[in-house]
């Protein structure tokens, strides 16, 4: 059954969604003074809707025919992986430039550091069964989790089944470690226990049609970002159950987002997103000799503008030539606007 629906008009949309998330991600990173929590509550926010737009792109655009699933992964291949080489060289050049200046790198992340030798292949390949300690690009890790959930998510979108077992799996897995502040790092940043959000997104895609109806544009977002703040009154939540928490507001923004409405700043708000995910701690390196370790907001202010910088360019010389080899889809849309949209919120 087609998950198409038509929902009116919503307070948000993908593209300005996903840029949201990249920038919590970023001024967790680079501003000392940040609530904590949010950018975790962000990377998983975007395993769920990574979980969502798959699942819909598969049943309305790719199908699941072997030539439609070689189209989804080339294509899923040509969004990621690009953009991902060219900053992992910049960020090789970085470590290899500023740590011959004395700059510690790993001062602003501990991951963010040339890989030992036994190290590269997950470098370059993203594949999370290598094994991984340090990376030039320090996102690598949520990544990777992401690029192996693209070649797992066919049969989740395929079958509701799947997606509840998967959900199951991660509940479970989540459980044997114990949802305690010691062992957040491993639930927070290992495959089986990442690939709760994933389905998630997965059954929120399948139950669409019915799900509408909690729709609440500003409520769901307000109720979002106020739950970012949970931490001021008990600093152990975002580490224990605010992580999952967090899932199911992220699937009520989704529930709740404008489908309809895309414009030209919301599309480019969303390209920006992934490059800023990438680069943002690479950028912010340079920023080091001037502003020190203590990441003060002027720090954050500052590298964050030079990041968008370099994201819109890496838009215009990486991701549109690349993204100019995608394969068409297979499967007729009814719904043309809704299809254009889909692929400005995939893409």
């Amino acid at each position: 059954m087609s998950l198409l629906s038509r929902p009116q008009f919503r307070l948000i949309s993908f593209g300005t969604w996903r840029f949201f998330l990249a920038f919590l991600v970023v001024i967790s990173h680079l501003w000392s003074g940040m609530v904590d929590g949010p950018a975790a509550y962000a990377v998983w926010g975007f395993f769920v809707l990574s979980g969502y737009l798959m699942t819909y792109v598969l049943n309305n655009k790719y199908g699941f025919a072997p030539k439609g699933l070689l189209a989804y992964i080339q294509n899923r291949f040509l969004r990621i992986m690009p953009a991902y080489w060219v900053a992992l060289m910049i960020g090789i050049i970085t470590i290899f430039i500023l740590s011959r200046e004395g700059i510690n790198l790993q001062l602003l992340n501990p991951q963010f550091a040339m890989p030992p030798e036994n190290e590269w292949l997950f470098s370059f390949t993203l594949m999370p069964f290598f094994h991984n300690s340090t990376f030039p690009v320090p996102v690598a890790n949520a990544l990777a989790i992401e690029w192996l959930v693209y070649f797992l998510i066919p049969l989740m979108a395929r079958h509701v089944s799947a997606a509840w077992i998967g959900a199951l799996l991660g509940l479970f897995v989540n459980y044997h470690y114990g949802i305690t502040p010691s062992s957040f790092t491993d639930r927070y940043s290992e495959f089986l226990p990442c690939f709760l959000p994933f389905a998630v997104g997965a059954l929120v895609a399948h139950y669409i049609r019915h799900l509408r109806a909690l729709s609440a544009p500003k409520l769901s977002f307000f109720v979002w970002i106020v739950h970012g703040l949970v931490w001021y009154i008990r600093d152990s939540w975002p580490w224990t159950y605010g992580l999952y928490a967090s899932i199911l507001l992220s699937a009520w923004v989704i529930v709740s987002m404008d489908c309809d409405k895309s414009s030209k700043t919301d599309k480019l708000l969303g390209d920006l997103s992934y490059p800023i995910y990438l680069l943002h701690t690479t950028v912010g390196g340079w920023f080091l000799t001037v502003y020190g370790y203590d990441r003060s907001f002027m720090f954050f202010a500052v590298s964050f503008a030079a990041t968008i910088s370099v994201s819109y360019l890496m838009i215009i010389f990486v991701d549109k030539p690349v993204l100019k080899r995608k394969r068409q889809p297979t499967i007729q849309i009814q719904n043309e606007k809704s299809v254009q949209v889909t692929e400005t919120a995939s893409s």
